[in-house]
């Protein structure tokens, strides 16, 4: 019989001092309210519980663990203020408050006293009230018990049901597919991940998951799992019959709410907080999925820790307040990177005016964003998109959108924020790290302090150690590949060819023009050339053609799949043209201005070629200095613009010219 030791009410000690700061629960949340008290200097006495045998691990990994690609030390993260100082017991469930006498009795009996409490119970896996569960075979996907289970048994069954379509249930399926196992996922709603992809983004995932060797089967209803003894089957709710030896169940959670609910804290869905994070009890504190602020229960990392920042500051003496910011999603599923945030899925729809939607099929990409009067309102995208952390900026300060970004999203998926630029020339509020809520301003601070590595950063900030979808923009700011050190193919070419045509262009336009000559025998080459009809007539077919190609060869960014090799060497092909065009235009005209349209025509095609080679040169540049970014993409597209009228221009000049 286990022993059990009380302490009687007399032996807690009253004075505040020498009670301690407890935290239940060393997950996520629990664990970045001891790091933030610390870094906020809250030097009292800290306990920390843990209900499991383990320590604290990441459970974003837990289906690269369970599939074997990560290796349990992985999975461990021990932050620097988890020290000495801190008492850590593991193992340890609270089984009771006090919240007269404040204290808490754990799974041994003890009762420790606490100044403050902090409770970070997280959730439990829902399992649905259908007969079958208690069954031998049925399993379920949340934490490191259940994913050493699943792996005992992966190996042996032969025939694995899945039962949940959101992340853990298609990360289950995938790793339980890669050992010979058949997989069959299902899902009651009409799409994949509902809740955070949209119907074409899920189509995506389903497509990879069903080339994994996964049968996916939407709008389908588990009415029970049969068997005697153990698992031989599930029943859907049309009667049929699916035999399977396994069933895991990752249908969702509820949050913990037990203890509280015994204590006499108010409990609806969640624990009852205010924007403080302080329960109905002033002395008792909840973050995390136990938590419930107004009407909602937060589900994502994201929110967990942004509220266990919140406890700490209040903690620390700050008066802070939760905002909610709008939920994102920003994972790796199936080697997929999906990415979604504010109002996005389908539903949504009719709250929004406006959906932009870039697609790149080749490639694996599918971009949308909502607008709602002009500003961007949601986003969803399956496939790498390095904009996606300015994208969530913008969801939140609420910017309108430029119509020629709109008109850049639809060609290129990219909205131009920051386009090349080091997060160092990033503003200083500028959220960096999503899952941690670390501003650019922030890691910034940790690099003044002498850290100069990435992954001395993360070990410093926390950045990246969640998710990891922000470690380029940490490398990006330590001065790393995916910052300051950008090189551009081609771009010495670039600049060569740019500088002669400026240098040539220069002299054509500040000579004076050659004086006529007083009789034929005293005409120069030019004169004689520029005089003759013949030769004027395709001096002017030249540029009309060079002028079409190079049309026809800007093309080659926007359609991708074009034979006849990259982007870089057309760029530079278009850049060499340029030059050759500006040339048969002078042997044309002599850059005279000309009266009327004509006149509009040469300014037209001089601008197009002084805003070509302002944007050649600042590509290169751009290279070395970053911070030219916005006034490259200003010229590039000063350059498209300028070639509007030309067209129109051209055909009235062919015209007036063969009809007069």
């Amino acid at each position: 019989m286990e022993a059990r030791q009380f302490f009687h009410d007399s032996e807690i000690p009253q004075s505040e001092a020498e009670r301690p700061l407890i935290i239940v629960g060393n997950g996520p949340a629990g664990m970045q309210c001891l790091v933030e008290l610390r870094r906020r200097g809250f030097t009292a006495p800290v306990t920390l519980f843990g209900e499991e045998d383990w320590a604290p691990y990441d459970r974003v990994k837990l289906s690269t663990f369970l599939s074997g690609s990560t290796g349990f030390d992985d999975l461990t993260n021990l932050p620097a203020e988890l020290d000495a100082d801190v008492e850590h017991l593991v193992g340890r469930a609270i089984i009771e408050i006090n919240p007269t006498r404040r204290w808490v009795e754990d799974s041994l009996g003890q009762r420790h006293p606490y100044s403050r409490l902090v409770l970070a119970l997280g959730s439990e896996a829902h399992i649905p009230g259908i007969p079958g569960t208690e069954l031998s075979g049925v399993l379920r996907f949340r934490d490191m018990a259940d994913a050493q289970a699943l792996m005992a048994r992966r190996l042996r069954s032969t025939h694995t049901v899945v039962i949940g379509g959101g992340l853990l249930g298609i990360e289950a399926a995938h790793s339980l597919c890669r050992f010979g196992t058949n997989v069959t996922l299902i899902q009651h709603a009409d799409r994949l991940m509902n809740r955070q992809l949209d119907s074409e983004a899920a189509g995506m995932v389903a497509d990879s998951l069903a080339r994994a060797g996964v049968d996916v089967r939407l709008h389908a209803r588990v009415k029970s799992v049969e068997g005697r003894e153990r698992v031989e089957g599930v029943r859907l709710a049309d009667d049929q019959v699916l035999p399977c030896d396994t069933v895991v169940f990752a249908t969702g959670i509820a949050p913990r709410t037990a203890l509280a609910r015994r204590a006499g804290i108010t409990v609806a869905s969640g624990i009852r907080v205010n924007a403080s994070m302080q329960t109905s009890n002033p002395y008792i504190y909840a973050v995390g999925e136990c938590a419930q602020f107004q009407d909602r229960v937060c589900g994502l990392v994201m929110p967990a820790l942004q509220q266990a920042r919140v406890a700490a500051a209040n903690l620390a003496g700050d008066a802070v307040s939760y905002v909610p910011v709008a939920d994102s999603t920003w994972l790796k599923v199936l080697s997929l990177e999906v990415f979604s945030a504010g109002l996005f899925s389908d539903e949504a729809r009719g709250l929004v005016h406006r959906t932009l939607v870039y697609r790149d099929r080749e490639k694996g990409i599918y971009r949308a964003l909502m607008l709602r009067a002009g500003r961007v309102v949601g986003t969803v995208s399956v496939g790498p998109w390095p904009e996606r952390q300015q994208v969530l900026n913008r969801i939140s300060d609420g910017k309108r959108l430029w119509p020629w970004q709109i008109g850049r999203f639809a060609l290129t998926g990219t909205l131009g924020d920051h386009s090349g630029q080091s997060v160092r020339q990033w503003p200083v509020a500028t959220v960096v790290c999503q899952c941690r809520g670390l501003t650019k301003g922030q890691l910034q601070g940790y690099l003044d302090q002498g850290v100069s590595t990435v992954t001395s950063l993360k070990q410093a900030s926390g950045a990246a150690t969640v998710c990891g979808g922000c470690e380029p923009l940490l490398d990006s700011l330590c001065g790393g590949e995916g910052g300051i050190k950008r090189t551009v193919p081609g771009g010495r070419a670039l600049a060569v060819i740019a500088c002669l045509s400026a240098l040539l262009l220069g002299l054509a336009l500040w000579l004076p023009p050659p004086a006529p000559a007083t009789s034929v025998l005293d005409m120069s080459l030019f004169e004689q050339v520029s005089r003759n009809n013949v030769w004027r007539q395709w001096s002017g077919y030249a540029v009309l053609i060079a002028s079409l190609l190079l049309l026809l060869m800007s093309l080659k960014k926007r359609f991708p799949g074009l034979p006849l090799g990259g982007f870089s060497g057309w760029r530079i092909a278009h850049v060499a043209l340029g030059a050759v065009a500006l040339g048969l235009l002078y042997w044309h005209t002599g850059f005279s201005l000309g009266e009327n349209l004509n006149r509009w025509l040469m300014l037209s095609f001089l601008g197009v070629g002084v805003m070509g080679i302002a944007a050649a040169l600042l590509t290169r540049l751009q290279a070395s200095m970053p911070a030219l970014g916005r006034l490259r993409q200003g010229s590039t597209w000063l350059h498209i613009l300028v070639c509007w009228p030309l067209p129109a221009l051209l055909a009235f000049h062919i015209l007036s010219t063969y009809y007069f």
